[in-house]
């Protein structure tokens, strides 16, 4: 009997630990400190209620912190499975800083290669506008002859 009772005691303050944990939600600290932090794929300021991507992400977050992932941990699998992309302000890395700001030097760089190259149109244009033909010199009446053929028999073939 009293090894019964000490079995019995045993299980029961095995099993009692497992009890005494916390369970994550919605609302505790640790999840909102993590959610605070993803973009969800655009999907972050959705309402959860309306959007099952973002129950997806808060499902995915409540079950990993159950499982005893730290908040680092949770927030590094979605960086390495999705890049910066995943997060809503850029890491600190200069791999972070540098993803975050190429959109913005390849607008910048774009923008300057149109500009330069409206440029270059423009100024030739004028260029072309101000000064007047100059008149063809042939070097002999042959070559004029020529030419005037050449462009009679293609004036007959377009019109």
């Amino acid at each position: 009997m009293k090894r019964k009772i000490a079995v019995i005691t045993f299980l029961f303050l095995s099993i009692v630990p497992n009890f005494s944990f916390a369970a994550f939600t919605y609302n505790s600290k640790e999840f909102q400190h993590v959610i605070e932090q993803l973009d969800m794929q655009g999907h972050a300021d959705h309402d959860l209620s309306t959007c099952s991507v973002k129950k997806i992400y808060y499902e995915e977050v409540v079950d990993m912190l159950n499982e005893g992932k730290s908040q680092n941990d949770i927030i590094k699998s979605y960086v390495d499975e999705y890049g910066q992309a995943a997060l809503r302000t850029p890491g600190t890395s200069w791999a972070g800083i540098f993803a975050w700001a190429m959109p913005a030097v390849g607008l910048l760089l774009g923008l300057w290669i149109v500009i330069k190259g409206m440029q270059k149109f423009t100024f030739k244009a004028k260029d072309s506008i101000e000064t007047s033909p100059t008149p063809l010199q042939w070097q002999n009446d042959i070559e004029r002859e020529i030419f005037e053929k050449t462009m009679d028999e293609e004036r007959r073939k377009l019109f």
